[in-house]
């Protein structure tokens, strides 16, 4: 599977900073790390044309692809903001530690429609699907890919820190992109 690079940390902390609507560039997902104690789990590709209503965000990420961020608990799905989400959520000693990742699905909402929320937005791919990165401060990230014009996959992350949450968030970005449809 192609990689691209992710964006060094020091452009992400400026595209942090930055007050502008848009930001030029190439959000791309970082070589994940293998699972500890083994293999992450094998993807279950979608077939290409599949309708994004039948896709299962708790299907897109499992345990052993979080393990290399820590322990998560079991998966909650739920309908939110015209989503249909998976939430992870990191068992963690302190709040410092604290994340929580969001998988979700929204069946009529392309990734055009992304909302930078005053902090700038990156458009580019991951592993040559259309995606959007928006860090969203004080403390989570929206990576969005395309699942085709009309619909798309939403990776929140947050935890106490923007720059981690990015950065997980382009991680799990690699994960779930071979998992969704080709369109």
């Amino acid at each position: 599977m192609k990689k691209l690079l992710l964006v060094p940390l020091t452009a992400a902390a400026f595209v942090l900073a930055a007050c502008s609507t848009e930001k030029p560039g190439t959000p791309s997902a970082a070589p994940s790390s293998p699972a500890q104690g083994g293999e992450s789990t094998a993807p279950t590709t979608a077939t290409g044309g599949a309708d994004p209503a039948s896709i299962d965000p708790c299907s897109l990420v499992g345990a052993a692809d979080l393990a290399s961020f820590g322990t998560f608990e079991p998966p909650v799905p739920e309908n939110v903001g015209g989503a249909r989400v998976c939430e992870f959520t990191k068992d963690s000693q302190t709040a410092a530690d604290s994340v929580t990742l969001s998988v979700g699905v929204r069946d009529k909402q392309g990734v055009d429609g992304v909302v930078d929320g005053g902090n700038g937005k990156t458009t580019g791919n991951v592993n040559g699907r259309k995606a959007v990165l928006v860090p969203k401060p004080p403390a989570s990230c929206l990576m969005a890919l395309e699942i085709s014009a009309s619909a798309r996959a939403d990776l929140v992350v947050v935890s106490t820190d923007p720059e981690k949450s990015c950065g997980m968030a382009e991680k799990i970005a690699d994960i779930v992109e071979p998992k969704l449809p080709k369109g």
